[in-house]
């Protein structure tokens, strides 16, 4: 009776939906094992174009693969029309070969080095593990996570270990013997950053430099994307979407060909420089007589403007790129925002500034926050344009990290440099989300 009872049960169970994308998964794997042996005993009559861990597998005796391929296409096969079918065992097998697999993915990443297949191969079987087990909230999560682990913490794991090497004269990375009494030898390159380099602080001068831009370009956008988003919010409903459609316009266009733009427009023989030594120039010159004004006009417009390769250049492409990055989070907050808070607050006697710092400012912090923030990180790491802009002149920390990953080839300090900025601005960010959260508490 109790095996019958849970037949019964897991029976019903089978109609839960995990479980039945769990056997569709299962199916799902087993067509792509038996198409993957059928290329493998195959690979003699079609000119098939290897994959890559195809080559890999050839590292072994053909027989691995054909008893990889047949066990992994026959257990699939049975685990998912088990599953569809509501057989008990089918879910328990299911684990079992999830679990396996996932190891011997592992296992075979590491002896033959081949990411794409062993990548496949775990996310299937982890996904395929987590549906079995029937956790709903994993199984939402798990894509995401995944993608997180593989694509983030991993990186940055391999850029701490990188870190802590050195840079040999061939530019390959190596790492000192492991020696518990002077393990500071694998911090040197942190140290280096922090360290005068000639007599000077030469890349925290850099770091700062890039802190400040950054932080001028996050002032200038939220001072210019607040007024404009507020102004969209309170323009009526059927023409909103036509003005955030405006601000999104941008980047329909590839962000390097802007940057473009900008340089033509701004370079010696550009727009700006061309109207002002050739049309505005002639025509002071022509009125010269008349009035000094017209005189000093004449001198000064008789030189190029300084337009590029500086930093105001480079503030200007940054203010430019990320704008409607503040623009677009701060109209999402307004938009929700109850108006009828600002005129209780006038008929409470508060004037226009009072009602704008006591109750809209801090009813729009969350969008002011999440705008600056968005702006703030790729203005502190941003490449492209301080390289095109700027040009030699204006030497930031991203251009710095691309100079030791690609030119220098001191993958060490580059690494370690990575690492420095992304934990300050790590502690950054959290510091402030503190302090907003407090702020929030005290006032609340």
């Amino acid at each position: 009776m109790a095996t019958v009872a849970g037949q019964r049960e897991d029976i019903l169970a089978g109609l839960n939906p995990m479980l039945r994308l769990a056997a569709y998964l299962s199916i799902g794997s087993a067509v792509l094992w038996s198409f993957l042996f059928f290329r493998w005993i195959t690979f003699g009559q079609i000119d098939w174009e290897p994959f890559p861990f195809e080559l890999a597998l050839t590292q072994w005796s053909p027989i691995v693969a054909y008893i990889t391929y047949g066990v992994l296409l026959g257990v699939d096969l049975i685990v998912g029309l088990g599953l569809l079918r509501g057989m008990p065992f089918a879910r328990y097998l299911g684990i079992a070969r999830s679990i396996v697999v996932f190891t011997l993915g592992l296992l075979f990443y590491f002896l033959t080095k081949e990411f794409s297949g062993a990548a496949i191969v775990v996310t299937v079987s982890g996904l395929l593990l987590v549906l079995l087990l029937r956790n709903a909230a994993a199984s939402l999560a798990f894509p995401s996570a995944f993608y997180l682990l593989v694509f983030f913490v991993v990186p940055i794991f391999i850029v701490l270990v990188v870190s802590l090497g050195d840079r040999s004269r061939l530019g390959t990375v190596t790492y000192p013997p492991l020696d518990f009494g002077n393990l500071a030898v694998y911090v040197d390159d942190y140290v280096r950053f922090f360290s005068r380099i000639g007599g000077e602080f030469i890349y925290l001068r850099i770091f700062f430099r890039s802190v400040l831009i950054a932080l001028a370009n996050t002032v200038l956008c939220l001072a210019m994307g607040y007024p404009f988003a507020f102004w969209i919010a309170r323009q009526p409903v059927r023409y909103r979407n036509t003005w955030i459609f405006l601000v999104m316009i941008p980047f329909w266009t590839n962000f390097l060909v802007r940057t473009y733009a900008w340089m033509l427009i701004l370079r010696d023989s550009g727009l700006i420089n061309n109207f002002w030594t050739i049309t505005f120039h002639e025509q002071v010159a022509m009125l010269a007589d008349q009035s000094q004004i017209f005189t000093w006009l004449a001198s000064i417009s008789d030189s190029k403007l300084p337009l590029l390769f500086n930093q105001p250049a480079v503030l200007l492409g940054l203010f430019y790129g990320y704008l409607p990055f503040m623009i677009l989070p701060l109209y999402a907050n307004l938009e929700r925002l109850d108006w009828s808070l600002l005129e209780a607050a006038a008929d409470l006697g508060a004037g226009r500034l009072k009602s704008v710092t006591r109750v809209l400012i801090p009813l729009t912090m969350p969008g002011i926050a999440a705008g600056s923030i968005i702006v703030f990180i790729p203005s502190l790491g941003a490449y492209v344009t301080p390289d095109l802009m700027g040009g030699a002149k204006v030497s930031l920390i991203g251009n710095l990290l691309q100079q030791q990953f690609m030119t220098v080839r001191d993958w060490p300090f580059g690494s370690a440099i990575g690492f420095i900025l992304m934990a300050i601005m790590l502690a950054a960010i959290i510091l402030y989300f503190r302090i907003t959260v407090k702020n929030e508490a005290q006032t609340g």
